[in-house]
């Protein structure tokens, strides 16, 4: 019983040292979804083989999210939550678009030629 007792101290601390280590970090972390979460700034968001890369993004209010597109084929982006930012240009191969989100809230996406594609940004305060 001693010996449990004893052992019990360093285990707990060991514990805990590891939950404030996994805690710091350089701002991009990502959430139990696995989405991206960003400080105020900039955030990436890439156009993979039909798919958005992170397909959900989490962000401050204030950050410009910026897709890229690494595909061959041309891809765009329609706005489909209540905010309806610009529909963007067609996107062939490396081109970009930006909006920056600066109201919370949750926003929903798709690529305008290719309906199937969809994405969020889900943007705190």
């Amino acid at each position: 019983m001693t010996r449990s007792t004893t052992l019990a101290g360093p285990v707990i601390l060991a514990l805990a040292v590891a939950l404030v280590a996994g805690g710091c970090g350089s701002g991009d972390t990502k959430n139990n979804q696995g989405a991206q979460v960003t400080a105020p700034g900039e955030a990436p968001v890439r156009i993979v083989s039909f798919q958005f890369t992170p397909q959900t993004v989490t962000v401050k209010a204030g950050t410009k999210v910026t897709w890229t597109n690494d595909d061959t084929a041309i891809h765009s982006l329609k706005d489909t939550s209540p905010l309806a930012t610009p529909v963007s240009q067609d996107l062939g191969k490396a081109a970009t678009f930006s909006i920056t989100y600066e109201r919370p809230g949750s926003y929903s996406y798709i690529c305008g030629i290719h309906q199937y594609m969809t994405g969020t940004v889900t943007v705190t305060p």
